[in-house]
Order: C-alpha cells, then sequence, then structure tokens
C-alpha cells in the first residue's frame, strides 16, 4: 500500500517508484538495443537507426529517473551502513551519468554511420579499439567502475541497514556480474536482466511501502542498574 501522507513519505514514495521505473526503462533499453553483432558496431549503427536511438533514449531516462532513486534509497540505511550506502549511491549515479553520456555517442555515431562519412574508416576507428584519448577512457570508467563497483558498496550498506531482504540486495548486484559469465548464451543475458530488475523492484516496493523504521533517541532517563549520566 502507497503511503504519501506527509512530506518525508511522499518523497520515499516517489523514490520507490523511480527506482522500479528506472530498471524497468533500462531493462527495456537492453532489450531494444541490437547489440554490436557479427558485422561491427558501426554497421550494427547503419542497419538498425531506430533500435538504437530508441536503446538510448531509453538508457538517457533510465539514468534520469536513478538520480532521485537511488538519493531516496539513503533513508533506508540512515541509522546503519550509512557511509557504505553514501559511497555506493555516489559511485552508482556516477556510473548511470557515465551509461547516458555513451547512450549520447552512440546517438551521434548512428548519423555518422548514416552520412556521407566513409563508413570504412569510421569502421576501423571505431571496432579496432578504445580511442586512447583520457576523455573516452574517463567516460568508460565512470560507467564500469563507477556503477559496478558502486553497486557493490550499495549492496553492502543495504545488507547492514536490515531494512531490505538479504537476497533482494544480493540480486541487484548478482544480476549485472551474470553478464561477465564467459558464455555467450541469450538465456545468461535475459537471466541477469531478470534478477536485476526483480532486486531493484523488490527495494523500490520496500520504500514505496512506508516510513522505515526510526530508532529510538536516548532518553536520558536513568534505569535500575544503570549509571546516571554525569552533567
Amino acid at each position: 500500500m502507497l503511503e504519501i501522507d506527509g512530506g518525508n513519505n511522499f518523497r520515499q514514495t516517489m523514490a520507490g517508484v523511480c527506482l522500479i521505473l528506472a530498471t524497468l526503462v533500462l531493462a527495456l533499453a537492453q532489450l531494444v538495443h541490437p547489440g554490436q553483432g557479427e558485422a561491427g558496431f558501426v554497421q550494427t549503427m547503419a542497419d538498425n537507426p531506430g533500435r538504437v536511438e530508441a536503446a538510448s533514449l531509453l538508457v538517457i531516462l533510465s539514468s534520469v529517473l536513478f538520480v532521485p532513486a537511488l538519493v531516496g534509497l539513503l533513508r533506508l540505511m540512515r541509522d546503519c551502513g550509512t557511509v557504505l550506502g553514501l559511497i555506493g549511491v555516489s559511485l552508482t549515479l556516477i556510473g548511470a551519468i557515465g551509461h547516458a553520456v555513451w547512450a549520447g555517442f552512440e546517438i551521434v555515431l548512428v548519423w555518422m554511420a548514416n552520412s556521407e562519412i566513409d563508413r570504412a574508416q569510421l569502421s576501423a576507428a571505431v571496432d579496432g579499439g578504445p580511442p586512447s584519448g583520457i576523455g573516452f577512457t574517463l567516460i568508460l570508467l565512470m560507467f564500469t567502475a563507477g556503477f559496478f563497483l558502486g553497486l557493490i558498496f550499495l549492496v553492502a550498506g543495504l545488507l547492514r541497514s536490515r531494512n531490505v531482504p538479504w537476497w533482494a540486495a544480493v540480486l541487484i548486484a548478482v544480476g549485472p556480474l551474470v553478464e561477465f559469465l564467459p558464455l555467450d548464451n541469450k538465456a545468461v543475458f535475459m537471466t541477469g536482466l531478470a534478477l536485476f530488475v526483480v532486486g531493484f523492484s523488490v527495494i523500490g516496493l520496500k520504500l514505496m511501502s512506508g516510513p522505515v523504521a526510526e530508532r529510538a533517541p536516548f532518553s536520558g532517563e536513568t534505569r535500575v542498574g544503570a549509571r546516571p549520566r554525569v552533567q
């Protein structure tokens, strides 16, 4: 049941909604994107311009939705796992920004692949390996190191907070890691994607379900057998 009575509950509910939507939109983008293909990256861009542009726009939308969603996750870790959660959220946000920048690059590449630019030269430049410039390296690090390393810290913070099911927290890290298995199998990719969506969806529903219980503050009362506080 949604809890939107009050400012804090409304922000928490919206964070949960954004988290679920961001994950679903990102999963849809992965399904729409045609992938690199055997013909090479540039040729794939030229053969499937509509799918690439649609997937790239979905990735950008997902990155925008992840901003309030990830910030809202900090509410689950305000008592325990705060430092781990802050590091995880910060790195994952950097990864989301890097992912959006890469999506923008793909949109530009689609235009270049379907323009009068020599496609053979473009393929040699793009498919020949990553450029040596520091800008491209930073974007790649933002996406890979930021997103995946951030998820590890985020999982650690969520597990320490004990405010979400432990298996849901583990799924959001296991899902993307499954794609790195040395298996060229669509079923493996779909499994990893499903785990990622389920994990974040469960956590999003937790945010939407109501306020997170807070630890009771110290009342200052002296109990039997306890030393009084020094004033």
